[in-house]
């Protein structure tokens, strides 16, 4: 059993689908999109988002960031007025309503702090992350938060790992890590001697309960 466990966010512990997350925003200011058009319109937003989000420190640097990847999103998706409704979502960073929390999240990181766990964010994000966790509400159950933009490297890049394994005090082969992406998450832990974990929070034979069975 793993004495430490390392977490990805996006995908994982908050869901990054547009439908699970935008959807239900749109339809709740009655905008209007084209929902057909997704799969293209999402790839040109989240290539923008990883191609730009290691620069995105700040504050007003995350925001502008997540401004440009909403419009290029809400541009796709044909909807009117895109800068404005981005500038909307932007503004609605600190609503807990903007961050969809996945299922059994607190369920389970609340299960393996009783059990004794040291628990890390290790997840490809911009510099909001930590405090976008104490927004909605997960940030009481790391002992750490490893990010991307923080430490200057991304998964499958080793070093964000190593920076991990560091701060944990963790040899890799005590540590399991929980993420969506099979090449940053799986081979880019694998590569250290961590132990992949890869979920689908939205699919019950895949979700984060999980990983109760090995931590």
């Amino acid at each position: 059993m793993a004495d430490t466990v390392f977490f990805d966010v996006g995908g994982t512990l908050i869901l990054a689908n547009p439908l699970d997350w935008l959807k239900p925003i749109l339809d709740r200011w009655e905008v209007a999109a084209d929902w057909r058009r997704l799969p293209e319109a999402g790839v040109r937003a989240f290539d923008y988002y990883n191609r730009h989000h290691l620069e995105a420190r700040s504050l007003e640097e995350a925001l502008e960031l997540w401004y440009n990847t909403d419009r290029i999103l809400l541009e796709g998706l044909g909807v009117p007025e895109a800068e404005a409704v981005a500038e909307k979502l932007v503004a609605a960073w600190s609503d807990p309503e903007t961050w969809r929390v996945a299922p059994h999240a607190h369920e389970v990181l609340g299960e393996l702090k009783k059990r004794g766990r040291r628990l890390l964010v290790v997840s490809n994000w911009d510099g909001l992350l930590p405090r976008v966790l104490e927004v909605v509400g997960l940030d009481g159950y790391f002992d750490d938060v490893v990010v991307s933009a923080l430490v200057g490297a991304a998964k499958p890049d080793p070093r964000i790992f190593t920076a991990a394994l560091e701060r944990a005090g963790s040899p890799p082969g005590a540590v399991v890590h929980v993420g969506d992406e099979p090449e940053a998450d799986g081979a880019g832990a694998a590569a250290l001697g961590i132990k992949p974990l890869l979920v689908n929070p939205t699919d019950p034979e895949r979700d984060l309960r999980r990983v109760l069975e090995v931590a």
